[in-house]
């Protein structure tokens, strides 16, 4: 993946959790490698898998933060639209005004209490957020950017193909987290996974991920 210029810290801590994903995955194929039978090494890429969206979520919430007190403390450069019309209690306004508290920490605490505890996961939802911060097309200008960095001669994703794939690998982390990952036709068994499967996901979210951090500093307008 490129060595994105406009990384923020929130991008640079979901590196490090992606990171402890992949070394999951990468724990699993050693163990399959020397032929462990005495516990099912597909949890290992299973557990991969959850961290990874995991970590997606908690990017999106740390990247909102970070930009929402960014747009506030420059007074003077235009707002998104769900920004400007972003509502904060009176109790948080005098706190700024009156210099009691700072407004990087206001603003935080309130995002914290507002969306908190939203999923930021799917990519309804994912767009919504972002949306906070950026008037952006959210998915059509990532379709762009991981457009860029495919090979020549791949097919040409569109905002569809990419709400598909994350939705996919959010559709496999539910399975996983709510259902064992049980397979339907047999309760008795697990849905098949493998390394290249799980490390796959976790690559996707990761350029994914990428795709955004560039999207959403884009000029809005054509």
């Amino acid at each position: 993946m490129p060595d994105y210029p406009s990384k923020t810290q929130a991008f640079l801590d979901f590196e490090r959790n992606l990171e402890y994903a992949k070394q999951l995955v990468r724990a699993g194929q050693h163990l399959d490698a020397i032929g462990v039978t005495s516990f099912d090494v597909g949890d290992l890429y299973r557990a991969a898998w959850v961290q990874a969206v995991a970590a997606l979520d908690h990017w999106v919430h740390q990247e909102i933060y970070h930009r929402a007190i960014l747009l506030a403390q420059q007074p003077g450069i235009p707002k998104p639209r769900k920004f400007r019309e972003f509502t904060v209690p009176m109790d948080l306004f005098e706190d700024v005004h009156h210099g009691t508290v700072p407004l990087d920490q206001a603003l935080r605490r309130h995002l914290r209490q507002v969306i908190g505890r939203r999923t930021f996961q799917g990519p309804e939802d994912i767009k919504d957020g972002f949306a906070i911060v950026s008037d952006v097309a959210l998915w059509d200008n990532a379709a762009k950017e991981l457009n860029e960095e495919r090979p020549e001669g791949a097919k040409r994703l569109t905002a569809k193909d990419v709400k598909r794939m994350l939705g996919a690998i959010v559709w496999r982390r539910n399975k996983i987290t709510h259902e064992s990952d049980r397979d339907p036709d047999d309760g008795d068994r697990k849905r098949p996974i493998s390394s290249s499967s799980a490390m796959e996901a976790v690559e996707t979210l990761e350029m994914t991920a990428a795709a955004i951090l560039v999207a959403v500093d884009r000029d809005p307008r054509p």
